[in-house]
């Protein structure tokens, strides 16, 4: 044999061995990935295992091509956008990976891929450094949908902790993934939440751990990084009554009401779980799911919890406001004094608009109700009223108006938003609606709205739209 043939067969038998670790760090990669959760820890190990694999990007590619399961197809996409970043601009992988926006809205694992590749982009920009912060959220509050329990919004936080339908709630709130995901903030993985719509990381709102070990309740928690609460949550979100009196499309497809059984079930959660937690709860947020006013449920606790049962306990009241009469005001002595926010879904500035989003509402019956709530903040009954305001494609025009509206109705702060998409929408009908996605044919008109300098007026939350109105301020 000759030298040449002997240097072929070598470098033959480097590419089969290249190959082959090539594959080796994919399916490492992949079994890291097999939790659902976001890795950064990985993304940011990608630019070495691609210097040590530089086959890895080609053999992604090809079995990207040749993948049958979705959920894996996505994940191997994503891995190779990581990896494509470090071998050209990031700028073109961010690009590459966004359409995914629409179709995995919810993911969290996409969403912090793209959240570390921004960061990339904006090295210099806080909100990607979230080592030594701390969110709250997950040590204080406990959201209680219908079939699952959140320590945050599920939107942002999507991992459940229990049922608390037929599990005690100690063992919901203190429960391996409870404790899990408050480890995550321990660890600045953040790896359970929705880093790209979660607002307090949008917004960069989250706590410095540091500072916050100075202040007494937080001193022991922190220094000894537990994750077991010996006491019960300080919030409640109760959202597990879907029922409403509209049929809003960002949120449902047709109007619901619970039924005798669902209303019994609940009740019975309520007695056995919800109240005893109420009587060592801070506050209680009725309701993330539907209306409380429309609600048999809500209606039946919010009367119950009065003032001499639950001295210290404070609500949030989240409505659309189309029940929120002076009449229904009267109805509900235990409210008076005790709302710490009034919070009124509204989406629009206008009629047409308002009444296309909220269906059912009439504007006429809106601005009075609005009004009333107005005047309760002004004669001091209630201590904030926040209008919100879910910005999508068919209302973004509109934001700047609905800033001068809250002002013109005596609101305190109007909160915008980003749509999400609860499952109402096809990914292509989600694409359609959400306009804050690069991409979408109205885009760069959304950015021009976001510019507007009413946004910018004190009583803005932008929450997770921050990037778009303080970004490009």
């Amino acid at each position: 044999m000759s030298i040449q043939e002997d240097t072929i067969d070598g470098a033959e038998a480097m590419v089969v061995d290249g190959e082959t670790a090539a594959w080796q760090a994919i399916d490492l990669m992949l079994s890291v990935l097999s939790d659902g959760l976001d890795h950064p820890e990985l993304w940011a190990l990608i630019p070495s295992i691609v210097a040590e694999n530089p086959l890895v990007p080609e053999a992604l590619l090809r079995r990207t091509a040749a993948e049958p399961s979705p959920r894996l197809r996505v994940q191997m996409q994503m891995l190779l956008g990581l990896c494509a970043a470090t071998l050209s601009a990031p700028r073109d992988a961010l690009d590459a990976l966004m359409p995914l926006c629409s179709t995995e809205s919810q993911n969290v694992q996409l969403q912090g891929a793209l959240f570390h590749l921004e960061g990339l982009l904006d090295p210099g920009n806080p909100k990607y450094r979230l080592a030594g912060k701390l969110c709250l959220h997950p040590f204080v509050e406990l959201d209680v949908l219908e079939n699952s329990t959140h320590l945050c919004c599920a939107s942002f936080l999507p991992t459940s902790t229990g049922n608390l339908t037929h599990t005690p709630w100690q063992d919901v709130w203190n429960g391996g993934a409870a404790q899990a995901i408050r480890a995550s903030m321990f660890d600045g993985s953040f790896r359970f939440c929705n880093k790209r719509t979660c607002p307090k990381i949008q917004s960069n709102q989250l706590r410095d751990a540091g500072e916050l070990a100075a202040e007494p309740e937080w001193r022991e928690i922190i220094a000894r990084g537990d994750t077991l609460m010996q006491r019960g949550p300080e919030t409640l979100n109760l959202s597990y009554d879907r029922t409403c009196n509209l049929s809003c499309p960002s949120c449902r497809v047709s109007r619901y009401a619970a039924d005798d059984a669902t209303r019994a079930r609940f009740d019975a959660m309520q007695e056995r779980e919800i109240l005893p937690l109420l009587k060592t709860a801070r506050t209680v947020f009725v309701t993330g799911s539907g209306d409380p006013f429309a609600s048999k449920n809500f209606r039946g606790l919010m009367e119950q919890l009065d003032a001499d049962g639950y001295p210290e306990l404070k609500f949030i009241i989240m409505t659309n406001g189309m029940l929120f009469t002076p009449r229904q005001w009267a109805a509900f002595p235990s409210l008076h004094g005790r709302v710490e926010s009034l919070r009124v879904s509204l989406d629009a500035a206008t009629g047409p608009t308002h009444e296309l989003l909220r269906r059912g509402a009439r504007w006429p019956v809106m601005e009075e109700n609005l009004k009333f709530a107005g005047a309760l903040l002004a004669d001091g009954l209630i201590d904030d009223f926040m209008i919100t305001f879910t910005v999508q494609t068919e209302n973004f025009r509109e934001m700047g108006d609905a800033v001068d509206l809250a002002h013109r109705i005596g609101a305190s702060h109007v909160y915008f938003g980003r749509i999400t998409n609860w499952g109402t929408f096809s990914p292509d009908q989600y694409a359609e609606t959400a306009v804050f996605l690069p991409g979408h044919p109205d885009h760069a008109e959304f950015l021009a709205a976001c510019r507007d300098p009413r946004l910018r007026d004190p009583i803005v939350c932008p929450s997770d739209l921050d990037e778009f109105i303080h970004g490009q301020a």
